[in-house]
């Protein structure tokens, strides 16, 4: 076809331009005639079904093309992949444009800005960020509403550093942010804490032209005010000043909270004063913080002010605030000032702290001042702050130490009438105290007032209460007490039970140094010595010479048994230290008109180390005198024991019959054991005098360790029917 042919379609394609009809039947006339389209035909054909948005016809333009070997030129590559994208196509749009991208291939000036809408569109900051560095090195600007776009991105990412790269490609064609949008961006940098960075940015904008409003600098200054920077807030302020804002007590107070966040006491207390001097208030968060900077620099005067002037303002003040005051002040010992302040801010309505207001009657109690003390736990305990029994321990021991133990049980009965259980070692120290005045009763009211409140007391108190009524003979009360020490869930042991004897009269008693001696020579009487419960009360907890006794007496074979085995023994306790010698004398001394014991009971069957004692015991509590030494039988126990009186309806010898054997002895004439003035006979100087058990009686320890002397040594137990 010749060239005339070829261009006479072509002027035809251009006569229709933008009538893609009429295109489209010139195209189809030339392939009919065979007339060979250029690659201009075929760009003009293209143009006209992309101008149409017919992406379907561009692809077959673009096929054709391919197929008539005609090189698609780069620019009709970009034309298709924006006119793709702006048919909503995003995704077909950006598979071309990053084929186009692979091939290094880079838009011109003329699709610059419709590839950087494509790329907006579908979120592709960091190419569009990309488009915009090329667009700068060109010296081509982008539409004011694309870089706002890419500005949005950043604020809303916090990108500090991409808000900087975009101001500056902005700045470098000429272009500036608006003034919102750059007040906006300062913010961001600053509240992000890049103080120095956003100070920059508003450098190079004010540089720019960009007339930025008031409301920078105020976020400058609580960009400063939050890093604690006070120097740079005050600089900041000045420099709102200089642009003529006028500071606010905001502004005023974000320089208040820079000096508070440094730790800057005297700085914040200028600040804090400079502002009540203009009519101006610090805020409810600064006054708070000007209490916390005044107690860390040691200022509690200082923080009491603080806590003073909100309640003139009407500022709420937080309790725990409060607390920190007063228990600062009460570590300085300044405990009027600090009970002065607790009343105060709890007569306006301030919750009073639970550790603050013990801490507060401790150290009233710990001063003596128990009235005081005691009104202010009533109060406390009124208003639902202080209601368990342990904070009112220690004025309950401080009563009892001031020796008003009255006010003690009247406030410990005042708890339990308001149902506040008291500590079980309050109370049981409370009891002591007054088992130990000997106010038993009062006592037994008070334990009866606990239990029934189900407030238990420890065991040594129950144990002390029973044995102060078992030494009086109160079996009744001990007895109470013993139910109500098992009703707690304590197990009893055997000193209770001991206690239960004693109080009963089981236990006999013994015989009063002054009682009258004709008593115990009445027939079938008893002299008995047994130990004091006193002394078991010393030492409650280890009755050793009880069991130690028990077991060896237990022990013993029957043949070597006194006449009155069968007796029950006086006492478990530990024995009286000495016993005059008119008692032993009693006791050693048959009475008249009773038949003494046969001496062959005891000289059948001898002592021996295998009997279960010591061989050679003698009974200790009695002295038997030289001319009447009766022979006695070996107890089989550790603790020697002394004879007791013959039993009741034994026969007793005559005043002529002699009791014993041993050489020397004599027969000592009734009278002298029923006189109690009557002195003690000496014994016999030759040879020395010896009982049937084998001891001396001449005075020296004789090789067992006993002592002859008569005296019971500590420890031993006399009891009655001498086992």
């Amino acid at each position: 076809m010749s060239y005339e042919s070829s261009d006479k379609y072509l002027d035809a394609m251009r006569r229709f331009s933008g009538d893609l009809r009429m295109m489209r039947q010139v195209f189809a006339s030339m392939q009919q005639r065979e007339v060979a389209p250029s690659e201009e035909h075929f760009q003009l054909l293209l143009k006209a079904h992309l101008d149409a948005r017919d992406l379907a016809g561009a692809r077959e333009v673009l096929a054709g093309m391919q197929a008539a070997g005609v090189e698609v030129p780069a620019g009709t590559r970009w034309d298709v992949a924006i006119a793709t994208g702006r048919a909503g196509r995003t995704d077909e749009a950006l598979g071309m444009l990053d084929d186009l991208h692979r091939e290094g291939v880079e838009p011109d000036a003329d699709h610059a800005s419709a590839v950087l809408q494509v790329y907006l569109a579908a979120g592709r900051y960091p190419a569009a960020r990309a488009v915009v560095r090329q667009m700068a090195q060109r010296g081509q600007a982008a539409a004011d509403a694309d870089y706002e776009r890419l500005l949005r991105d950043c604020l809303e990412r916090r990108a500090i550093k991409d808000t900087r790269t975009v101001v500056d490609l902005m700045l470098q064609v000429g272009r500036a942010p608006s003034p919102r949008l750059a007040t906006e961006l300062v913010a961001m940098v600053a509240r992000a804490g890049h103080t120095d960075r956003a100070l920059d940015l508003l450098q190079r904008m004010s540089e720019a032209g960009v007339e930025l409003r008031g409301d920078v600098h105020t976020e400058l200054l609580l960009a400063y005010a939050k890093a604690g920077d006070a120097e740079a807030a005050d600089q900041a302020l000045t420099a709102m000043e200089q642009a003529g804002t006028r500071p606010s007590s905001f502004h005023r107070n974000a320089v208040l909270r820079a000096r508070i966040a440094a730790g800057d006491a005297d700085g914040a207390w200028a600040v804090a004063l400079g502002l009540a001097q203009d009519g101006r208030i610090p805020s409810g968060e600064n006054l708070e913080g000007l209490i916390d900077v005044s107690l860390a620099a040691n200022q509690v005067a200082a923080a009491s002010g603080v806590i003073d002037w909100m309640l003139i303002l009407g500022v709420p003040v937080p309790p725990q605030k409060a607390a920190d005051v007063i228990g600062r002040h009460l570590q300085a010992g300044e405990l009027d000032t600090g009970l002065a302040l607790f009343e105060l801010v709890t007569a306006r309505g301030v919750p009073a702290d639970r550790r603050t207001a013990r801490d507060l009657v401790e150290r009233l109690v710990r001063a003596k001042r128990l009235d005081e003390a005691r009104d202010l736990l009533e109060r406390l305990r009124a208003s639902g702050t202080l209601t368990h029994g342990r904070h009112y321990g220690s004025l309950l021991n401080g009563l009892v130490a001031a020796k008003r133990a009255d006010e003690a049980i009247a406030l410990l009965q005042h708890m339990l009438s308001h149902k506040i259980l008291p500590a079980s070692a309050d109370a049981s120290k409370l009891l002591g105290g007054l088992i130990r005045a000997g106010d038993l009763a009062t006592a037994d009211d008070l334990l009866a007032s606990l239990g029934d409140a189900g407030v238990q007391v420890d065991e040594p108190t129950y144990r002390e209460l029973m044995w102060a009524h078992a030494r009086k003979g109160q079996h009744e009360p001990a007895r109470e007490v013993y139910a109500r020490m098992v009703a707690a869930g304590i197990t009893p042991d055997d000193r209770h039970q001991k206690a239960l004897e004693w109080a009963s009269g089981e236990t006999k008693r013994r015989r009063s140094d002054d009682a009258d001696a004709g008593d115990a020579a009445e027939p079938g009487g008893e002299v008995l010595v047994v130990a004091n419960p006193a002394d078991q009360l010393e030492h409650p907890e280890a009755p050793h010479a009880i069991a130690a006794a028990e077991q060896a007496s237990d022990a013993a074979p029957s043949d070597q048994e006194s006449p009155t085995a069968g007796a029950e023994p006086a006492s478990d306790a530990a024995p009286a230290a000495e016993e005059s010698s008119t008692t032993r004398a009693e006791q050693a001394t048959p009475v008249t008109g009773e038949q003494a014991p046969e001496p062959a009971a005891a000289t059948e069957a001898p002592a021996t180390p295998d009997a279960g004692g010591p061989a050679g015991e003698r009974a200790a509590g009695a002295e038997p005198p030289a001319e009447t030494a009766e022979p006695q039988a070996v107890a089989a126990e550790p603790q020697p024991e002394a004879p007791a009186s013959p039993a009741a309806g034994d026969e007793l010898p005559s005043d002529e019959a002699s009791t014993d054997d041993t050489p020397g002895a004599a027969t000592e004439p009734p009278s002298a054991a029923a006189d109690p003035t009557a002195e003690e006979p000496a014994p016999a100087a030759e040879p020395h005098a010896r009982t049937a058990d084998g001891n001396d009686q001449s005075g020296t320890p004789t090789a067992d360790g006993n002592d002859p002397s008569g005296t019971p040594a500590d420890g031993e137990q006399v009891r009655a029917g001498g086992e």
